[in-house]
Parts: C-alpha cells; sequence; structure tokens
C-alpha cells in the first residue's frame, strides 16, 4: 500500500489571515477617522497581526505532513519527527488531555518501551511539558489535523491488523 500523509488543517492560518485583514481594514479607518492625527497606539498591534499574518501565509505555503501512515510504522513529525512500528504495537485507543484529542499507543509486553497502561497514562502530564516531543512514544496528539480523530484511528488500527497478518 501507498503512504497516507496527513497534514494539519488549512483553516488555522486561513483565520488568522482573515482577522489580520480585518484588523487592517479597522486600523486603516480609525487613522482615515482621526484626521490624520498620529495613531501609535494602533500601530504596534498593526505588526503583530502582520506578522502573525506572514506567519500564517507561510504556513500555508509550505506544509509538511504532521503524520504518515506506512505499511510498516507510523511517523509522527513533532519538532524532533520520531517513529513507531507497528511490528511492537499491540493497539491504538483514543483519549483526551486538557482538551487535545491523543491517540494512545500500546505496545506490546516484550518490547522495551512496552508500558501498562496505568504507567502511559500517568506519564502523560510529564510529557505533555516536554517542549520538543510532547507525548513521544505514546501519544499521538490529532487535534487540529486535517483528518477526524476517529478516521486516523481507523487508518491505524486497520494498518496494525495487516502488518499483523503479513
Amino acid at each position: 500500500m501507498k503512504k497516507v500523509k496527513i497534514y494539519g488543517s488549512k483553516w488555522n492560518p486561513v483565520v488568522g489571515i482573515i482577522v489580520f485583514f480585518t484588523f487592517m481594514i479597522a486600523c486603516t479607518f480609525g487613522m482615515y477617522q482621526s484626521g490624520g492625527k498620529s495613531n501609535n497606539g494602533l500601530l504596534i498591534p498593526a505588526m503583530m497581526f502582520a506578522l502573525y499574518a506572514a506567519v500564517g501565509i507561510i504556513a500555508l505555503a509550505i506544509r509538511k505532513p504532521k503524520l504518515i501512515i506506512s505499511d510498516y510504522s507510523v511517523m509522527v513529525n513533532t519538532y524532533v519527527p520520531w517513529e513507531a512500528c507497528f511490528e511492537e504495537i499491540d493497539s491504538f485507543y483514543p483519549t483526551n488531555y486538557k482538551g487535545q484529542e491523543v491517540i494512545v499507543i500500546r505496545y506490546k509486553k516484550d518490547i522495551e518501551t512496552g508500558m501498562t497502561i496505568e504507567e502511559v497514562e500517568d506519564g502523560l502530564s510529564t510529557r505533555a511539558k516536554t517542549l520538543l516531543n510532547p507525548g513521544e512514544p505514546y501519544d499521538i496528539y490529532v487535534t487540529g489535523l486535517a483528518k477526524k480523530p476517529k478516521e486516523i484511528l481507523n487508518l491505524l488500527n486497520d494498518r496494525l491488523k495487516l502488518s499483523k497478518e503479513s
């Protein structure tokens, strides 16, 4: 089978760009209404929104997939990418953590990274505080992706089932 690439949602940067243009129009109108008087109070927030919009435009132009699911593994592209091989995984299950939807990886018992469910869930808050890789290698954060978390979970379980059969 081919690799499935799942990207981040397009709507977050688009909403940021729309908010930026709305704010810029409001600032321009406010400056026009002031009769040419200096409005430095509007300039600083306008520059912050301009930076946010520039980042949003760049994020739309240069998009890399957040998840790459192949026949043999799932690769999670965070600040530091990591990969989990299906031969080491027992199952996937969904959960929520502080408003984020998470797919948790349950490893097989004989694997070095294998932990009990209680140990994984106890360490969830500790791993979430890590700036580089929250959750590595037990949690896949799926909030804000182009596909729904249920679709991603079904896709991962299907690929896991195929890898166990072969």
